[in-house]
C-alpha cells in the first residue's frame, strides 16, 4: 500500500534496482578508459554530471537559487561536504582500479553497509534491527570468502586495496548526508550543488598534480560521458532519491549487488572468469541483500508519518 506522504516500498526497491544495474556499468567504461589517470576519469564524471543536472535545475532556477540560499550555514557546508566525499569517493575507487583486480577492489569497496549500520546509528539514530544485522553479518561473510582469500600485502596490491576501503567509508558518508538534508532542500538543487562542489573539488586535485585535462583520444572522452550519464547521472541520483525514503543501511546492502552484476559483465564482455569462491560467496552477498529489503519495521512507517 503506498503511503500517502511518498512512494510505495516496492516503488522505492524497485528503482533502487535499476540504479544498482546503471552503477554496475562503471567498472566496466572506467576499464575501456585505459591507461587515462583516475582523477582524470573523475572530474569528467562529475562535470558532464554537473552539466546534466545543471539543464534540469535551470528549468526552475529562480525556486532552485532560493533553497539553496535559504540553507543555513550549517546545512550548505553539509552540501559542500557531501560534494567533497563524493569527489574523494570516486578518486579513490576509480585510483584502485588502477593497483588492485576489479573484483578485489569492488569487494573491499562493498564493505560500505559495516560503516552505514554504524554511522546511521552515530549520526541518525537509525537503530538496525536484528534482522538487518544479521543481513549486514551474512553479506559480509559472503565479501570475506570472495575476497579474503585474494588479500595480499603485495605493495602495489595493498594500496589498491587500501584505497578501494577508504572509498567505502567515504560513498556512506556522502550517502548519510543526502539522507540528513532530505527536509531542507529539494533533490534537483542538491544534486545540483554536490555535482558542482565535487567537480571543484576534483579540477583542483587535477590541477594539483599536473594533469592534463583535454588531450586524450575522441573514444576515451565519449567513455566519460557515457559514464557521467549512466552510473552518476542515472545511477547516483536514483540512490540519492531513494535515501530521502528508507535508511542508508539498506541502501548500501542493495547497492552490494553491484559486485555480483558488475562482475557477470565483466565476464560477457571481458570473459573474465570470477575465481571459484565467488560463486560460494555470492549466495551469502545476495540472501543478505534479500533479507534486509523483505524487512518491514517501524523505520519504515515513520519514513512515511
Amino acid at each position: 500500500m503506498q503511503s500517502k506522504s511518498g512512494p510505495a516500498k516496492l516503488t522505492i526497491y524497485l528503482v533502487l534496482v535499476f540504479a544498482v544495474f546503471m552503477t554496475s556499468w562503471a567498472s566496466i567504461l572506467i576499464r575501456w578508459c585505459g591507461e587515462t589517470p583516475a582523477l582524470v576519469i573523475s572530474f569528467y564524471r562529475l562535470l558532464w554530471s554537473f552539466v546534466l543536472f545543471g539543464m534540469i535545475a535551470s528549468r526552475s532556477a529562480r525556486k532552485n537559487l532560493w533553497q539553496l540560499k535559504g540553507l543555513s550555514g550549517r546545512h550548505f557546508m553539509l552540501v559542500l561536504t557531501a560534494g567533497a566525499m563524493l569527489a574523494l569517493h570516486f578518486a579513490t575507487w576509480i585510483a584502485s582500479l588502477k593497483y588492485t583486480t576489479v573484483a578485489q577492489s569492488l569487494v573491499l569497496e562493498s564493505t560500505h553497509p559495516v560503516f552505514a549500520v554504524l554511522l546511521s546509528w552515530l549520526w541518525l539514530k537509525e537503530k538496525s534491527s536484528l534482522r538487518t544485522g544479521i543481513a549486514v553479518a551474512i553479506t559480509f561473510v559472503g565479501i570475506l570468502i570472495i575476497g579474503g582469500h585474494d588479500v595480499t600485502l603485495a605493495p602495489r596490491y595493498f594500496i589498491g586495496d587500501m584505497l578501494a576501503l577508504v572509498s567505502a567509508l567515504f560513498v556512506t558518508l556522502y550517502l548519510l548526508i543526502a539522507r540528513y538534508l532530505r527536509g531542507h532542500i529539494d533533490l534537483s538543487p542538491y544534486l545540483f550543488a554536490v555535482y558542482g562542489s565535487a567537480t571543484l573539488v576534483l579540477l583542483f586535485m587535477n590541477l594539483s598534480v599536473g594533469h592534463e585535462l583535454i588531450r586524450y583520444r575522441w573514444p576515451v572522452h565519449l567513455l566519460m560521458f557515457l559514464l557521467a550519464m549512466g552510473p552518476t547521472g542515472i545511477g547516483h541520483s536514483l540512490i540519492n532519491w531513494a535515501a530521502r525514503h528508507i535508511p542508508v543501511y539498506r541502501i548500501n546492502l542493495m547497492l552490494l549487488g553491484e559486485l555480483i552484476l558488475a562482475s557477470i559483465l565483466a565476464y560477457l564482455i571481458f570473459q573474465e572468469v570470477p575465481a571459484r569462491m565467488f560463486f560460494v560467496g555470492a549466495p551469502f552477498i545476495i540472501s543478505g541483500i534479500v533479507l534486509a529489503l523483505t524487512e518491514t519495521s517501524r523505520t519504515d512507517a515513520l519514513d512515511h508519518e
